[in-house]
Protein backbone atom coordinates (compact mmCIF):
# COMPACT_ATOMS: atom_id res chain seq x y z
CA UNK A 1 0.00 0.00 0.00
CA UNK A 2 2.97 2.06 0.62
CA UNK A 3 4.38 1.42 -2.76
CA UNK A 4 0.67 2.38 -4.16
CA UNK A 5 0.93 5.89 -2.53
CA UNK A 6 4.33 6.79 -3.39
CA UNK A 7 3.42 5.90 -7.15
CA UNK A 8 0.40 8.03 -6.88
CA UNK A 9 2.56 10.89 -5.74
CA UNK A 10 5.10 10.65 -8.17
CA UNK A 11 2.86 10.56 -10.44
CA UNK A 12 1.05 13.86 -9.62
CA UNK A 13 4.39 15.48 -9.56
CA UNK A 14 5.63 14.64 -12.80
CA UNK A 15 2.10 15.88 -14.07
CA UNK A 16 2.42 19.08 -12.46
CA UNK A 17 6.01 19.82 -13.58
CA UNK A 18 5.17 18.96 -17.02
CA UNK A 19 4.90 22.23 -19.70
CA UNK A 20 3.38 22.36 -22.91
CA UNK A 21 5.53 22.91 -25.72
CA UNK A 22 3.71 25.51 -27.03
CA UNK A 23 1.29 27.86 -26.01
CA UNK A 24 -2.12 26.54 -26.84
CA UNK A 25 -4.72 29.61 -27.92
CA UNK A 26 -7.54 29.33 -25.74
CA UNK A 27 -10.67 30.14 -28.45
CA UNK A 28 -10.59 26.85 -29.63
CA UNK A 29 -11.17 23.45 -28.74
CA UNK A 30 -9.69 22.08 -31.22
CA UNK A 31 -6.81 22.87 -33.30
CA UNK A 32 -7.07 25.19 -36.25
CA UNK A 33 -5.21 25.18 -39.18
CA UNK A 34 -4.35 28.83 -40.22
CA UNK A 35 -4.12 29.14 -43.91
CA UNK A 36 -2.78 33.00 -45.89
CA UNK A 37 -3.56 32.98 -49.22
CA UNK A 38 -1.07 35.28 -51.37
CA UNK A 39 -2.79 36.47 -54.47
CA UNK A 40 0.99 37.34 -56.36
CA UNK A 41 0.33 36.60 -59.81
CA UNK A 42 -3.40 34.74 -59.04
CA UNK A 43 -6.58 35.71 -60.28
CA UNK A 44 -9.07 36.71 -57.69
CA UNK A 45 -10.61 32.79 -56.24
CA UNK A 46 -13.65 34.59 -55.85
CA UNK A 47 -14.52 36.30 -59.12
CA UNK A 48 -16.39 34.47 -61.22
CA UNK A 49 -14.91 32.90 -64.37
CA UNK A 50 -18.18 33.76 -66.22
CA UNK A 51 -19.94 37.09 -66.93
CA UNK A 52 -19.63 40.00 -69.21
CA UNK A 53 -19.93 43.38 -67.67
CA UNK A 54 -22.96 45.13 -68.54
CA UNK A 55 -23.69 49.09 -69.42
CA UNK A 56 -25.17 48.97 -66.37
CA UNK A 57 -22.91 47.36 -64.42
CA UNK A 58 -23.97 43.75 -63.74
CA UNK A 59 -23.42 40.48 -65.19
CA UNK A 60 -25.29 38.84 -67.94
CA UNK A 61 -22.34 35.85 -68.83
CA UNK A 62 -24.51 33.73 -65.95
CA UNK A 63 -28.00 33.77 -67.49
CA UNK A 64 -29.48 30.65 -68.45
CA UNK A 65 -31.85 31.28 -71.00
CA UNK A 66 -33.73 27.83 -69.64
CA UNK A 67 -34.59 29.74 -66.37
CA UNK A 68 -35.42 33.76 -67.88
CA UNK A 69 -38.84 35.46 -68.21
CA UNK A 70 -39.44 38.33 -69.99
CA UNK A 71 -41.71 41.17 -68.42
CA UNK A 72 -41.08 43.85 -70.98
CA UNK A 73 -39.41 45.34 -73.23
CA UNK A 74 -38.27 49.32 -73.55
CA UNK A 75 -37.15 50.80 -77.12
CA UNK A 76 -36.77 53.85 -78.21
CA UNK A 77 -33.88 56.11 -80.07
CA UNK A 78 -31.20 53.84 -79.31
CA UNK A 79 -33.17 50.19 -79.91
CA UNK A 80 -34.95 47.78 -77.85
CA UNK A 81 -33.61 46.65 -74.37
CA UNK A 82 -35.38 43.69 -72.47
CA UNK A 83 -36.23 43.65 -69.15
CA UNK A 84 -35.90 40.33 -67.92
CA UNK A 85 -35.57 38.18 -64.35
CA UNK A 86 -34.20 35.31 -63.58
CA UNK A 87 -35.30 32.23 -61.40
CA UNK A 88 -34.63 33.96 -58.33
CA UNK A 89 -36.59 36.75 -59.28
CA UNK A 90 -33.61 38.82 -59.71
CA UNK A 91 -34.10 41.38 -62.70
CA UNK A 92 -31.62 42.31 -65.94
CA UNK A 93 -31.83 44.30 -69.02
CA UNK A 94 -30.54 43.16 -71.64
CA UNK A 95 -29.72 44.60 -75.22
CA UNK A 96 -28.92 43.14 -78.68
CA UNK A 97 -25.17 41.37 -78.30
CA UNK A 98 -25.60 40.57 -74.96
CA UNK A 99 -23.83 37.65 -73.82
CA UNK A 100 -25.88 34.76 -72.03
CA UNK A 101 -24.40 31.52 -70.57
CA UNK A 102 -23.61 29.69 -74.20
CA UNK A 103 -25.01 32.64 -76.44
CA UNK A 104 -25.73 35.83 -77.21
CA UNK A 105 -28.91 38.12 -77.80
CA UNK A 106 -29.79 38.80 -81.46
CA UNK A 107 -32.51 40.18 -81.73
CA UNK A 108 -35.41 41.60 -79.08
CA UNK A 109 -38.55 43.14 -80.55
CA UNK A 110 -41.87 44.92 -78.59
CA UNK A 111 -43.21 41.22 -78.10
CA UNK A 112 -39.98 38.74 -77.76
CA UNK A 113 -36.11 38.23 -77.52
CA UNK A 114 -34.45 36.11 -79.66
CA UNK A 115 -31.01 34.06 -78.39
CA UNK A 116 -28.64 32.09 -80.57
CA UNK A 117 -27.02 29.40 -78.27
CA UNK A 118 -24.32 27.16 -78.88
CA UNK A 119 -23.66 23.94 -77.23
CA UNK A 120 -21.09 21.34 -78.56
CA UNK A 121 -20.47 23.42 -81.70
CA UNK A 122 -24.36 23.43 -82.47
CA UNK A 123 -26.15 26.43 -82.87
CA UNK A 124 -29.59 26.82 -81.92
CA UNK A 125 -31.74 29.65 -82.09
CA UNK A 126 -34.28 30.18 -78.88
CA UNK A 127 -37.48 32.92 -78.65
CA UNK A 128 -38.61 33.91 -75.34
CA UNK A 129 -41.81 35.49 -75.96
CA UNK A 130 -43.05 38.15 -73.22
CA UNK A 131 -45.27 37.26 -70.27
CA UNK A 132 -48.74 38.29 -70.74
CA UNK A 133 -50.64 40.16 -67.82
CA UNK A 134 -52.29 38.37 -65.00
CA UNK A 135 -55.65 39.40 -64.73
CA UNK A 136 -57.09 38.86 -61.35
Amino acid sequence: MLSHLVSNVLVQVMLISQVPAEPMEMDTLFPVEKWEYKQSGRRDPFVPLLGLSLSGGGKSGHLSVENLTLVGVLWGDRGYYALVKDGQNKGYILKKGDKVASGRVTEISRRAINFEIVHAGVKTKYELPLQEKERR
